[in-house]
């Protein structure tokens, strides 16, 4: 009786054996973020409406965590939105910038805004970083 037992414990072990070995947990442990960079607000100078909360298509974005290794840097779409992934949790510190220029083409002064947020494993954190109306040179 022993025996069996034995052979049946062996025979279930090596079965089971590649099962564990190659199979894996498929977990996602990556960390995304959307930024979506959109405008504080302006009067259109022929409606004299105010027009706020736009997306704003050609913004930088920064993405650094103080005294940490997570940094990403790219520019908005069209739709306003950048959007990046990290493989590990954190709390970072998201930077918009947007150039200005004058009709002659020259540097004119940049727009900023700026937010924190959490990275969670294996989850989409969206972000929305208001650019201020002030001008800053």
């Amino acid at each position: 009786m022993k025996k069996k037992n034995l052979l049946f414990s062996v025979a279930l072990f090596f079965s089971i054996l590649p099962m564990a070995l190659f199979t894996s947990c498929d977990k996602d442990t990556n960390c995304y973020l959307d930024v979506k960079v959109v405008d504080e607000g302006i009067i259109n100078p022929i409606s004299g409406e105010l027009t706020t909360g736009a997306p704003i298509g050609g913004a930088v974005v920064e993405i650094y965590q103080d005294g940490g290794t997570v940094y990403a840097k790219g520019v908005t779409g069209r739709d306003g939105v950048f959007s990046t992934y990290f493989n590990a949790p954190a709390i970072v510190k998201i930077k918009a910038t947007l150039q200005l220029f004058n009709e002659a083409g020259a540097a004119a002064g940049e727009r900023r805004g700026e937010t924190s947020v959490r990275l969670q494993e294996g989850e989409t954190t969206d972000a929305t970083i208001t650019l201020s109306s002030q001008v800053y040179y």
